[in-house]
């Protein structure tokens, strides 16, 4: 089964994934994205201030976890006004952890009658590098490209500004910022507040994709939560048919002061939902199949590092 896979040559030209280049110029850069991003959310009819009637939680789909995830709140599973992150474990789970975020935001992003598209931020030079989003395979996991725009930001700094800008709108399904290495320039405390303080003021929900990082000595953040993401083995179908995509997840932080929480996931496109693997299959046996990674590294029109 195919997930994302990427492509940053001729196939991505004519995908249905609106796409947003920012040039190079620094004085230039930042005022021409949010012209652009202006432009797009206007001509979807999308607002800029106010929270709706939105749900106010969504969840995994999982009772114990989203119970779990309840705390002293009146709803189970993780607050969509709110900034999350997510750590890849290792730089072989970043695609997988890109899936990941993918998948949560299309979890809350189903709870709405209108379905909001879903704004993905990266660097240019690290999906130049390690992949960029792949239509067929977001249709592979039940997520329709056309539903997603793409901001291609010049660097980290321009990728926190369009976040910013983004998550403004209350239009938007979700918004979804990937940094790669330890220390991207500009990610730090305050920006990270400015973001979580207009998710709150939105309802949007934001995710910080972090590759690179390091999950158990990361930069302090506003984060609300911090997820660790693993690439785990699917269980194969019947007639050993390629599993559905499988996950490890270990909460690293929650604001309430939760922690330790785990799970080995797997999606379910048809349902739209996460289903847990039962404990005594959580080590792959014979069978077991691995899920295809979120974004291909290994793709020809992907230039190595």
């Amino acid at each position: 089964m195919n997930n994302i896979d990427s492509d940053s040559a001729g196939p991505l030209a004519g995908s249905p994934i609106n796409s947003v280049a920012v040039p190079k110029t620094a004085n230039q850069k930042a005022a021409v994205l949010k012209a652009r991003l202006a432009r797009i959310l206007a001509a979807s009819g999308t607002g800029t201030e106010g929270a709706d009637d939105r749900p106010s939680h969504f969840t995994f789909g999982i009772n114990r976890i989203d119970t779990a995830l309840r705390g002293n709140a009146e709803a189970p599973g993780l607050p969509r006004a709110a900034l999350h992150e997510l750590h890849a474990a290792d730089k072989d789970d970043r695609t997988s952890t890109a899936a990941m975020a993918l998948l949560l935001a299309q979890r809350c992003r189903v709870l709405e009658p209108d379905h909001g598209p879903i704004l993905w931020i990266s660097e240019s030079g690290e999906a130049r590098r390690q992949g960029r989003l792949y239509p067929p395979g977001l249709a592979e996991l039940g997520i329709d490209p056309s539903g997603i725009i793409h901001v291609d930001a010049p660097d980290s700094i321009a990728a926190l500004r369009a976040a910013a800008d983004g998550v403004q709108s209350s239009g938007m399904g979700a918004v979804i910022v990937e940094l790669s290495g330890k220390k991207p320039k500009g990610l730090d405390l305050t920006a990270t507040r400015r973001l979580s303080l207009s998710a709150q003021k939105s309802g949007v929900l934001a995710l910080l994709l972090r590759s690179g990082s390091e999950a158990d000595n990361p930069l302090p953040t506003a984060a609300l939560s911090r997820w660790q993401v693993t690439a785990a083995s699917s269980l194969a179908l019947e007639a050993n048919a390629p599993g559905h995509p499988a996950f490890d997840i270990t909460l690293l932080r929650h604001r309430s002061g939760l922690y330790g929480l785990s799970a080995r996931l797997e999606w379910n496109r048809d349902e739209q939902i996460f289903r847990e693997q039962p404990s005594e299959q959580n080590t792959p046996n014979i069978g077991a199949v691995p899920a295809l990674a979120a974004v291909r590294a290994n793709h020809p029109g992907t230039r190595a590092a």
